[in-house]
Formats: structure tokens, sequence, C-alpha cells
């Protein structure tokens, strides 16, 4: 191949080669494939569509994410004195509503609570326990606790106590503060952020979003 011949393709291909991370020198060419313009237009649109498959690849590494299918959602406080509260949303069939079962939240007023949070999947057998997988990929997930007007957080303050890798709040543990006396609901929302937590409910989207009546007596 002439001088010119390897100039030429090394302008024309090289900026393609080095989409697909292949250096220009390892390429063996030919002048007999140099002459052959059909099969190399062939090859230059193979190449092009493998670049751009690659460069989707890369621009969404989480696109084979998927959400876990959470049907049971407990919460665990305990006061001061070690009597426990519990309330449990669940759904067994997320198509219908009419299997939904959503516990009322009793807790007393002026009280600090230590809370944790339980996940299931109890449309498979045996039951899949999903807080393990949420505390092992804590580093993508983050639970936002919500008081529900009537409420404010002069009536429910929720604190997440626990953190991950990267020193950011993850939320399967919180105390529960209640100050004033009312009716209220909670809501429980469980943000996976995979490659983009960072500390705020903005990135990614819901594995969880529950409500759950809350009364203060």
């Amino acid at each position: 191949m002439s001088k010119n011949q390897k100039t030429y393709l090394r302008s024309t291909f090289d900026p393609l080669l080095k989409m697909l991370c292949l250096p220009f020198d390892k390429l063996r060419v030919t002048r007999r494939w140099f002459m052959k313009p059909a099969v190399n237009s062939s090859v230059v649109l193979v190449g092009l569509m493998m670049a751009v498959s690659c460069k989707k690849v890369e621009e969404n590494p989480q696109a084979n994410e998927e959400n876990e299918l959470i049907t049971t959602v407990t919460l665990h406080l305990t006061d001061p004195h070690v009597l426990m509260v519990m309330a449990t949303w669940k759904d067994l069939s997320p198509d219908d509503e009419t299997g939904r079962t959503i516990d009322t939240l009793f807790l007393n007023d002026s009280t600090l609570y230590m809370g944790s949070i339980t996940l299931l999947d109890e449309t498979k057998s045996p039951v899949t326990d999903i807080t393990k997988e949420v505390d092992e990929e804590s580093k993508d997930h983050l639970f936002v606790y919500k008081p529900v007007a009537p409420f404010t957080v002069d009536n429910l303050l929720i604190t997440r106590t626990d953190h991950d890798v990267n020193h950011l709040e993850i939320g399967l543990k919180y105390t529960l503060e209640t100050k004033i006396a009312g009716l209220g609901s909670l809501r429980v929302i469980l943000r996976h952020q995979p490659g983009e937590k960072n500390g705020t409910e903005t990135p990614g989207d819901s594995d969880v979003d529950v409500v759950f009546p809350v009364k203060i007596r």
C-alpha cells in the first residue's frame, strides 16, 4: 500500500476506530482490501452501527436495571420503654387495589421512637426479603419519609440514621419523633438511584411509594 493510501485510510477510519477502542496501527489493511470500495462501504456502515450501539450502552449504564417487586412494607418502631409498634402496607396484586391492606400507625405524642423498615416480595415462594437486597445495594437506594397534610414536621419528624459506603443516608434505620397529637399520614418512598445517588430525592425512580394513616394521641 502506498503512503498516500495509508494516509487516506488513517484520516478516514481513525475517528471511527477510536470510537470502537481499536488503534489504527492494529488494523491490517492490504492493497486488495483497499481496492474494493463496495466492501469497504459495508464495513464502514457496520462499524458505525457498532459505534452507535456502543455509545448508547455507555450513555445508559443502568439500562438493564429493574426495580424490585415489593408487595409488603412494614414499619417497626420502639419507644423509650422498649414497647414495639408496627404497621404494614401490603398489596399482593398490584393491578387490583381491592386486595390492598394498610395498617394505621398508632403513636404517642412527645415521644422519640427508634425505627426500621422491612420490605418483602410475597409473590415468590419462599418469600423474598428485599430488605437485604436494598441493604447490599445501599449506595443505590434512599428512603424518603414525609408527613402528609394536615401533618407537618411539627407533628412528625423522621431522621435517617444509617449511611452507605459513600457516607450518604439510606433510611433503613431512622428515628421518628412525635410532637403534637393529631390525625394524618406518613408517606414512605424508596428511591432507586443506581449510579446517581447524591443524597436527595430527585435522581432515579421509585421502588416504593406508599402512605400509612397515622394517629398521634
